[in-house]
């Protein structure tokens, strides 16, 4: 559940709902956010600032995400490494003077809309094979035989596994952070697949023909 106002944290990437992400806490301000939240609720608010623009100057209106911690280990010196796990995306609305190190905001709630079941389940199967492509794709270009992730059953959620399985660039990660329409969020992970994936394929292939060649990339002979 939301709650307003709320400690956040401005920061350069984008958590979507879901992903894990480990942070290492060093600022002043932060260690004392962490010592702050870890005594209630273990969440604060992660979000990106548009490019080039100043914390300080957040736009009403730029989408994050709820950070929850976790996991949490605490440095001798006060620093501190933390995992954190995204849950809901949020609107930002408004910094608050309200005395802390670190800033507090006011921020409303981000949630999906409402939309047809069929056609949802539709662009979710459509996803589902792309990404499968995709990921048959890298993981031969990476040399890995161990079996392919398990993408989850919620059509809603299932483009930021995707975006994160796939370690799409932020920009994408904020559109789809952005986007209330579950639908809409599957068609642009779609576009992204479409475009990238003849590039990706034919890079697996010829890797996959280089090994069988004997070539560079092959690793030493079997005797």
């Amino acid at each position: 559940m939301l709650t307003s106002p709320i400690p956040i944290f401005p920061l350069g990437l984008v958590l979507l709902p879901g992903a894990a992400v480990p942070l290492h806490l060093f600022e002043p301000r932060y260690r004392a956010m962490l010592r702050d939240v870890s005594g209630t609720t273990q969440r604060f608010g992660l979000i990106a600032p548009p490019p080039d623009t100043l914390e300080a100057n957040l736009p009403a209106g730029r989408i994050g995400c709820i950070a929850e911690i976790t996991a949490l280990e605490t440095l001798p010196d006060g620093r501190a490494n933390i995992i954190v796990e995204g849950r809901e995306p949020f609107r930002f609305e408004t910094y608050l003077d309200v005395g802390t190190e670190y800033r507090i905001a006011h921020i409303d709630d981000w949630h999906d809309l409402d939309e047809e079941p069929v056609a949802l389940e539709l662009a979710a199967s459509t996803l589902r094979a792309l990404a499968h492509r995709a990921l048959v794709a890298s993981m031969t270009l990476h040399d890995i035989d161990d079996e392919l992730p398990e993408l989850g059953d919620d059509p809603a959620t299932l483009s930021f596994e995707v975006a994160q399985l796939m370690h799409l660039d932020d920009d994408v990660q904020y559109n789809l952070l952005a986007e209330r329409s579950p639908t809409g969020r599957l068609h642009q992970m779609e576009r992204v697949l479409i475009e990238t994936l003849p590039e990706l394929e034919e890079a697996a292939a010829q890797h996959r023909l280089s090994r069988l060649d004997g070539g560079p990339d092959s690793g030493p002979a079997a005797d």
